[in-house]
């Protein structure tokens, strides 16, 4: 995950630890499914991970797959993993009854976006990421209510 963070030029908000990962996802209530892929022969040697969660869509009535990270180190590109692990997930969720699977991608990555687009995937152009993080979060959260 650290290398996905440095690839992507997110250390500076990376703060999972091998604690706080093993309380998350492997936990009571756990916030995401995992998958990671290693050489035939070497189940230690992890040489890529995936994280989705389920969301749901309220217009389609049901609920759909997120793929929140995928990464495969850069020595193993290019050797069908990351196709075995985006046909896994959607088989899983026409398994499951997801009304769509889905994801983001940074908008500098073409390398990323030629990839998911050679798969059937469509960028949207007119949809945008909102999100609250840290301060702005907590100045939300602790106003007044009107």
């Amino acid at each position: 995950m650290r290398e996905m963070a440095e690839f992507e030029n997110l250390t500076d908000i990376f703060h999972a630890t091998e604690t706080s990962l093993r309380q998350n996802l492997f936990g009571a209530q756990p916030a995401a499914h995992t998958l990671v892929a290693h050489p035939e022969g070497q189940p230690g040697h992890i040489v890529a991970y995936v994280l989705w969660f389920h969301n749901y869509s309220s217009f389609l009535d049901k609920r759909g797959l997120y793929l929140e990270d995928i990464y495969v180190q850069a020595a193993h590109r290019g050797r069908g993993i990351g196709r075995m692990v985006l046909r896994h997930l959607a088989r899983l969720a026409l398994e499951l009854d997801c009304g769509r699977f889905e994801w983001s991608v940074l908008d500098w990555n073409r390398n990323a976006i030629d990839f998911y687009e050679s798969h059937g995937a469509s960028v949207l152009p007119d949809w945008r990421i909102v999100r609250l993080t840290g301060e702005p979060l907590r100045r939300l959260a602790e106003s007044p209510q009107r």
